[in-house]
């Protein structure tokens, strides 16, 4: 892509062109523009920030989609099929730069095994509107006929048309919004909220001639995978041929539902207090955020677009209320100079989901393939159903045979990062792992390292994370960051590291691992948290370590907390490294690599309580742990900065030409294995 302001002319014309007319874009158009398929449906747009944007207006398929502060943006609940992007910058002043070229990529039926795409550029620049191969009409042929659908299973809604002669595919729209085509006559959606969710759909034919709209069918989506049947509502008319779904009469149900747009994609949702309610449940997207104890939840950094909010009053019993009707609420991103969105409620849920009632659902024999953040198998062990105050949100028992990719990567965020012309992968902190990700989109990856090693070994109940010498090692190690060739063959081992980044992040909660940690010089196992938002969303780069140790000293487990300050696109920050109380260095007389033991963390608004084995080891208040959500990360690294430290430090003590790994380390290197039991992470009820 070409900048605008990058063209070279000859003096004489430029000063010509100057005297006659203002340039035509006063912004640099979005460089490195890319999308990621990062989950089933959803895909990551992103581009390198313009200097002087106040923000990004983004296309997708032709259709605006909304506006954003950041250089990132989110496309949801995408069906299977091709979408193509476009990204302009605009200024203070309203400004608007050139459009990118558009990024194309074409998303998956089934998400699996890392198989994700990502995009690659079109040539030309993106059209305003439908191309002589999209356009509209209205005498072409007949638009489909009886639109309908169901819900499924909890969250999903299918749709289906009558079969329109002459047509090649579909267009469809759900909520509004262009989800993508389809040459069947039925699309699921999946992870819907509950409320009322609408439909329709326009026929295509082979020289992308399209139909006009069929009618609207409108689903009230429950929760429960009721079945409840759609309702056809005629584009001419406005009439509904549907029954209004049954309210609930329960006196405790809370109403009065507002919502205000603060600015920078933050939402203050309201509500009216109800008598009885000590507490109430927040439910935003269809995912339940926490609770509180005042009328009022305060989302931040929600994506641009419509978002949805539910609430459920709580007494001092711990009695829940029946859910409220669903709010709407479009959110604009708050850069037009005005209050921001706009809400409605829609119609109430016909039914509640009782939170009471739970019985365990069953065993699963192998859950790598199970599309939930909540492991199945986890409710089969007592301590999870009997842990009071706290709610499973996230785990995995790793009974299954593989990594399941719906919870995790088996990446850390930043090795293996699409740069916008390549993969690119980094050495942190100077250590000598190279790690395996045999869930990635790099292909290159995929064939020439993942066969060499998979690093991850399940024996039907735990998981175990197994370092070896690199076989390909034939470069010296001179690189902190580059190709895949260069770094995986100037390092000296292969291991493995899990992430749950783009997948799951909490804020508050209860984390907790099961893990055997192994004992041999220069391993450097982890289990730690870490920041979502990158440098250009608003981060203090928060860390919380539950767990680390250096493999030479298997008595000693470490503790503790990091951020910076002054974080911005272009500087890293001010680092500080907070130890927790009495200390963040635990020895107890344990020889920890021997067995199992169970490291956690109880987060909480302004504090930080580490555990392991269900006892307090170490003690932080800090309001700065409050800044941010962080996402789950198991790794282990080989060797580094640390291993290294003089003795009083934790590390090997060794003089500075006995760094390591040295060729004895190497050679008796015994592949030692980080084994993984289970994680779980819970929050407070």
């Amino acid at each position: 892509m070409i900048s605008n302001k990058r063209l070279r002319l000859p003096l004489y014309l430029a000063l010509t062109g100057a005297l006659l007319s203002a340039p035509a874009f006063a912004l640099d158009t979005p460089r490195d523009l890319r999308g990621t398929e990062v989950r089933q449906n959803t895909v990551k747009w992103e581009w390198a920030p313009v200097p002087g944007a106040t923000h990004y207006i983004v296309s997708v398929n032709g259709v605006e989609q909304g506006q954003t502060r950041a250089a990132v943006f989110y496309s949801y609940n995408l069906f299977a099929g091709e979408y193509l992007m476009t990204v302009k910058a605009v200024d203070s002043s309203g400004t608007e730069s050139g459009p990118t070229l558009q990024a194309r990529i074409s998303t998956s039926v089934t998400y699996q095994n890392g198989s994700y795409g990502t995009s690659t550029l079109v040539s030309g620049p993106a059209a305003a509107a439908p191309t002589s191969r999209e356009t509209e009409s209205s005498t072409a042929f007949g638009a489909p006929a009886n639109p309908r659908g169901a819900e499924t299973s909890g969250g999903s809604v299918r749709w289906e048309w009558n079969a329109v002669a002459g047509a090649d595919r579909y267009q469809v729209y759900v909520d509004g919004q262009d989800v993508g085509s389809t040459s069947d006559t039925s699309v699921t959606s999946n992870n819907l909220w509950r409320g009322e969710h609408s439909m329709h759909v326009k026929a295509v034919n082979s020289s992308g001639v399209r139909s006009e709209q069929s009618a609207t069918a409108k689903v009230t989506v429950t929760g429960e995978a009721s079945g409840v049947a759609a309702t056809s509502t005629n584009n001419t008319t406005g009439s509904t041929s549907t029954a209004a779904p049954k309210a609930s009469s329960d006196p405790t149900k809370v109403d009065g539902l507002s919502a205000e747009e603060l600015g920078g994609n933050d939402v203050r949702w309201q509500w009216n207090e109800k008598a009885g309610a000590e507490q109430y449940e927040v439910n935003v997207d269809g995912q339940v955020v926490g609770t509180t104890g005042n009328a009022e939840w305060v989302s931040q950094n929600l994506f641009t677009g419509e978002h949805s909010l539910t609430v459920k009053a709580i007494d001092g019993a711990g009695t829940k209320s029946v859910q409220s009707e669903t709010l709407k609420f479009r959110v604009t991103g708050g850069v037009i100079g005005t209050s921001g969105g706009s809400s409605e409620p829609s119609a109430p849920t016909p039914t509640a989901q009782n939170d009471n009632a739970g019985s365990a659902p069953p065993p699963v024999q192998n859950t790598g393939s199970s599309e939930t953040l909540i492991d199945p198998a986890s409710f089969n062990y007592s301590e999870v159903s009997n842990k009071e105050g706290y709610e499973l949100i996230f785990s995995d028992e790793f009974n299954g045979s593989s990594l399941n990719p719906f919870r995790w990567h088996s990446q850390l965020r930043w090795d293996g990062e699409w740069n916008g012309e390549r993969y690119e992968y980094r050495v942190i902190n100077g250590e000598d792992q190279f790690y395996v990700n045999v869930l990635g989109p790099d292909e290159e990856h995929q064939q020439d390292v993942v066969p060499v090693y998979n690093p991850f070994k399940f024996n039907g109940n735990t998981m175990a994370i197994q370092a070896i010498v690199n076989p390909q090692k034939n470069l010296e190690k001179t690189r902190s960051h580059g190709k895949l060739d260069d770094i995986f063959h100037q390092q000296q081992f292969l291991s493995g590291a899990i992430s749950t980044h783009e997948k799951f992040s909490q804020k508050y909660g209860y984390f907790e691992a099961r893990i055997k940690i192994p004992s041999q010089e220069g391993t450097f196992p982890a289990f730690w948290l870490f920041h979502e938002r990158r440098a250009y969303e608003g981060t203090q780069r928060t860390e919380i370590d539950i767990m680390e140790n250096l493999g030479h000293a298997p008595h000693y487990i470490y503790n503790s907390f990091h951020y910076f300050t002054n974080v911005s696109e272009f500087y890293g920050g001010d680092a500080n490294f907070i130890r927790p109380r009495p200390s963040g260095q635990i020895f107890t007389g344990t020889d920890y690599s021997q067995d199992f033991h169970t490291y956690a963390v109880d987060w909480s608004p302004g504090k930080v309580t580490w555990f392991i084995d269900g006892v307090q080891t170490s003690e932080l208040n800090n309001s700065q742990v409050d800044y941010e959500e962080l996402y789950i990360m198991i790794n282990l690294a080989m060797g580094g900065n640390w291993t290294n430290f003089p003795t009083n430090a934790g590390g090997l003590g060794r003089p500075g030409d006995q760094r390591y790994p040295t060729a004895n380390d190497v050679n008796q290197f015994r592949n030692p294995s980080l084994e993984i039991d289970y994680v779980r992470v819970y929050k407070r009820r």
